[in-house]
């Protein structure tokens, strides 16, 4: 089942939880309710893994209760990166290191649910990359730290729809940001995704963000890692700017306007249009674009 479904019946009451339970986080300074009620349904998940239908791979299913954890460590902190070393997962059997508490609820979304057969952007794709916003934010607990961009990217793997989530790395600034960037830009040479001399070069603009930053990046790692399991020409997604796309009042429904998908959305920057056409020739970068969502 998609995974807004797995604790409730539909994608608003996911969203908000039970708003009922902070009466008790304010008298009682506890952790927010709401963040502890997402990372309860994270345990539940890990518990009952056939059930909500996470991804039937091992190694996969054995990253599980070691995310979570992590989440744990870094839920309500000041900061969505961990004090130590990156994590080791598992994405259907290659291993990723993930830093952020960003990385870590985006594989979750990857890997827990089944997409809807009838799955479109605005019945599931859009709701869901909103409902991942809005829990990554209740977890961190500090708008100030939140990333600027997330993105989803969904395709077909043989005959099984999927979808992998993820964000870019504008906070904090610094050395901390430049070694995760640092860690993504050497998998996505390992991976073919991009060239050593590329390593400070940046596509965007004079001095712009470098290779690696992007929100695209692990999405783009994941389904490379799947090889000619997935139908290039079939890869599609969309970039969100969490901070406007949660202040609108119908957040769920897919932007309508220009102005709004402007507003709300973003097209592949330049270092984008240059990394995701090596995952494989028939890629369509209008498939990435605000317009064609």
């Amino acid at each position: 089942m998609p995974i807004h479904q797995v604790f409730h019946k539909d994608i608003l009451d996911a969203f908000n939880l039970d708003r009922a339970a902070v009466w008790f986080s304010l008298c009682s300074g506890a952790f927010d309710p709401i963040s502890l009620q997402i990372v309860a349904l994270f345990d539940d998940i890990n518990t009952r893994r056939d059930y909500y239908e996470v991804i039937n791979n091992t190694p996969t299913r054995e990253s599980f209760p070691k995310v979570i954890e992590r989440i744990k460590t870094l839920q309500q902190r000041s900061s969505i990166f961990p004090d130590g070393a990156a994590l080791t997962v598992s994405y259907q059997g290659t291993n990723f290191e993930l830093e952020t508490l960003y990385d870590l609820v985006g594989w979750i979304f990857s890997v827990t649910g089944k997409t809807p057969d009838d799955a479109t952007p605005a019945n599931f794709y859009y709701p869901l990359v909103i409902l991942y916003t809005q829990w990554c934010r209740t977890l961190c607990a500090n708008e100030k730290k939140e990333p600027q961009m997330v993105q989803i990217t969904w395709f077909p793997q043989e005959s099984i729809k999927r979808v992998c989530l993820g964000s870019n790395l504008d906070r904090p600034k610094g050395a901390r940001k430049e070694a995760a960037r640092t860690k993504r830009f050497d998998r996505l040479v390992k991976d073919g995704l991009a060239k050593e001399d590329e390593r400070l070069k940046s596509y965007v603009d004079e001095g712009g963000q470098l290779i690696g930053h992007c929100a695209e990046t692990f999405p783009m790692l994941f389904i490379k890692s799947l090889g000619n399991k997935v139908t290039m020409k079939d890869v599609k997604g969309v970039a969100v700017k969490p901070f406007a796309a949660l202040a609108v009042l119908d957040k769920f429904a897919v932007p309508n306007t220009d102005t709004l998908r402007k507003e709300l959305l973003e097209d592949p920057c330049g270092n984008c249009k240059v990394v995701l056409p090596r995952l494989g020739t028939n890629i369509n970068l209008d498939n990435f674009s605000i317009y064609n969502l």
